[in-house]
């Protein structure tokens, strides 16, 4: 007689069997396009890191990529194409109020606790903070969606452009002071192509232009997944660990938030 499988093999079995379950249910190809953001995001977060932390030991590359036009090209594409992944997922969700509310909850709690603990003595002025802005832009990208939500495409599509010259009259608007002071109205709304600039944070992030971006992935989704299903075949196993990244972003993109500061700052606390 064999012996029972361990409890380890039974998880591993049952972990193994749910996200089969998951990769042969879900959108496959969105799943796998978020995968590749959210790998892009954790390599330019992980730059930070070591730029912010360690770069008393930063190689040539990494000074390069931290100010090179490179990064802020293809960090802008990232952002847009973040938000656009988010309108597809507004088109497949049941509950798009549910998830803006809960999702602009957590990026509270996530920035009020972070900077509670950034005054303990302990850390010494280094940074602990997060400023998840991406997550709050998300959030209220989903909640102003959720009053056009019922719209048909054509009236949505008419929406996004209204958002689309409103967006323009607030470039008018941010021509009135130069780029390096603080103004309140571009700061909250508008962002330039490169948005770190005297009087801003670098992960600062406004609504717009990122708000259109996510109304363009609803228009976009209802026109080729109007059956909410997927429209690529499935190339097997080899795409299974991107898309199981692509669908368990918000949880990838907080926790590895946490664990880099943690990690980091210890190391900061080791060498100095």
């Amino acid at each position: 007689m064999g012996s029972n499988p361990t409890f380890p093999t039974i998880l591993f079995m049952n972990l193994f069997r749910i996200d089969k379950e998951a990769f042969d249910k879900r959108i496959h190809e969105i799943d796998l396009f978020r995968g590749f953001l959210i790998i892009l995001v954790i390599f330019d977060h992980l730059m930070w890191f070591i730029n912010f932390y360690l770069s008393h030991n930063s190689s040539q590359f990494l000074n390069w990529y931290w100010t090179s036009e490179l990064r802020l090209v293809v960090r802008q594409i990232v952002l847009y194409a973040f938000l656009f992944t988010c309108g597809i997922s507004c088109h497949l969700s049941r509950n798009n109020k549910r998830r803006g509310f809960l999702l602009f909850i957590l990026c509270l709690l996530i920035t009020v606790a972070t900077h509670i603990i950034q005054l303990m003595p302990i850390f010494n002025n280094r940074v602990i903070a997060i400023d998840i802005n991406v997550l709050g832009v998300v959030a209220l990208s989903i909640l102003l969606y959720c009053i056009f939500e019922k719209l048909d495409s054509k009236n949505l599509l008419l929406v996004t452009g209204i958002l689309m010259v409103f967006y323009f009259f607030i470039l008018l608007a941010s021509r009135t002071s130069p780029d390096t002071e603080y103004n309140a109205f571009r700061s909250i709304l508008y962002c330039s192509f490169n948005p770190i600039k005297e009087g801003y944070v670098g992960d600062y992030l406004p609504l717009f232009p990122y708000v259109i971006a996510l109304f363009f992935g609803v228009i976009f989704a209802r026109k080729f997944y109007p059956a909410k299903k997927s429209i690529i075949s499935k190339k097997g196993n080899c795409e299974r660990s991107i898309c199981f990244l692509g669908r368990h972003t918000l949880f990838i993109y907080i926790i590895h938030e946490v664990l880099f500061t943690i990690i980091f700052v210890i190391l900061d606390m080791i060498i100095k």
